[in-house]
């Protein structure tokens, strides 16, 4: 076992132990089944509001923790503007430059020398999306992206800004797109194209949902059963599951931006 696995194990048994304990009510009920407590609807309940709105109040709060994390970066830039080689120690700056390298690459392999016209966007999703799922690695906070109406909101984002790209790269001939080769059944080809474009957003949610739901499901039934040790190993995997359900809505939201500017059709 390498020392840093065991490092991370430690810390997951010292943290995270701890506040899956708290994040269980001590009262029985329903049969005598312990309700498991969500600091959302702790929060919507103080407030008189509706329980509905749990995915909204969680996208809020990942999005007001990534604007802080974006303005310390932003100052950590500003204090070393004369060093423009990442130090290479483990900090927020460090971390920061490591996935705005990865989604460079993301953005160079799908839309080549116009990358810097979507890296912004597709950054901000990546970041989003992955905040999301990390928060549902803390007891008692369930991440916005296990819901369908978060993730098909983000998804018909997606749609809106690929089909703008298209129609910003060809003007009226982005319509082509939707004709397939042979004149004579693009009508046939117009409604299939219309039915694959507008399931877009629906599939990106849904696998995402899927994926999230699972592991946070599979997290809370094994943290009933044991608090120790055991969550720690999963929490790995939850990690995995975040990073990488992050990665592939992003990647397919390149590919669709590179197929709506592409002059292939």
């Amino acid at each position: 076992m390498t020392l840093a696995f065991k490092n991370y194990l430690g810390l997951m048994v010292a943290v995270w132990s701890p506040l899956a304990l708290a994040a269980e009510e001590a009262h029985e009920g329903g049969g005598g089944v312990a309700a498991t407590i969500n600091f959302y609807e702790i929060a919507l309940h103080s407030l008189h509001l509706n329980p509905m709105w749990e995915p909204t109040l969680g996208s809020l709060a990942c999005l007001a923790l990534i604007i802080v994390l974006g303005l310390v970066f932003r100052s950590s830039v500003l204090r070393d503007t004369a060093n423009v080689v990442p130090s290479g120690r483990f900090s927020l700056r460090f971390i920061f430059e490591e996935i705005l390298e990865f989604v460079v690459g993301i953005a160079k392999d799908n839309t080549g020398s116009e990358f810097r016209k979507y890296m912004p966007f597709l950054s901000a999703l990546f970041l989003y999306i992955l905040i999301c799922n990390l928060s549902g690695l803390i007891p008692g906070l369930p991440p916005p992206t296990e819901t369908m109406d978060n993730n098909v909101a983000i998804g018909l984002m997606v749609f809106l800004v690929y089909n703008y790209a298209g129609i910003k790269e060809h003007g009226a001939s982005y319509i082509k797109h939707f004709l397939g080769p042979v004149v004579f059944i693009a009508p046939l080809f117009f409604c299939i194209e219309l039915v694959s474009h507008f399931s877009r957003p629906l599939s990106l949610g849904l696998r995402l949902a899927g994926n999230i739901y699972g592991d946070h499901t599979l997290l809370g039934v094994f943290t009933s059963i044991s608090y120790l040790v055991f969550p720690a190993f999963l929490l790995f995997f939850g990690l995995l599951v975040a990073v990488v359900q992050s990665f592939v809505f992003t990647l397919l939201s390149g590919i669709y931006i590179s197929m709506a500017i592409s002059h292939d059709h």
